[in-house]
């Protein structure tokens, strides 16, 4: 044994930053906030990529209403949504809750332009995020005993 516990010899599984660790941001429709999760992918028997392997970390970034894409991709299917609507464009409570609708329908709603718009925020938030959070995601992964690499 060595003074720092480990015995000699011992292999630490290891990961590679920029190979490994990914982020995924998305919309949640049903609570309407944008959300990320950081995740390890795995590795098949032949050491190719398999799939995920567990989340790191996960998180809300914003209300959806608070990014400024968001919003006016938001009025234009609320507006559009309100003129489908059966019996016109508000609905009445009866001394009920009445809920937001969820947005179910968004995506199918936008055109190919607005889609592309809301990938490239996407994308952008996962970059920033993953640079951002690179001290913090790297000393989670040594905590559970990976050794961490910057690539392969």
């Amino acid at each position: 044994m060595n003074r720092d516990g480990e015995t000699y010899g011992e292999v630490k599984q290891v990961v590679s930053y920029r190979d490994d660790v990914f982020v995924w941001v998305y919309l949640d429709q049903v609570d309407k906030v944008i959300r990320y999760e950081a995740y390890v992918i795995g590795y098949d028997d032949r050491g190719e990529p398999s799939t995920l392997d567990f989340v790191l970390e996960e998180g809300v970034l914003d209300n959806v209403h608070e990014v400024p894409l968001f919003w006016n991709l938001l009025q234009r299917y609320c507006e559009r949504e309100a003129v489908s609507a059966p019996g016109g464009s508000v609905p009445f409570a009866d001394g009920k809750l009445v809920t937001a609708p969820t947005l179910f329908h968004f995506y199918r709603s936008l055109s190919a332009d607005e889609l592309e718009e809301v990938h490239a925020y996407f994308a952008d938030q996962e970059a920033y995020l993953k640079e951002k959070r690179r001290s913090r995601w790297v000393r989670m992964l040594r905590a559970l005993g990976y050794d961490v690499i910057e690539s392969l």
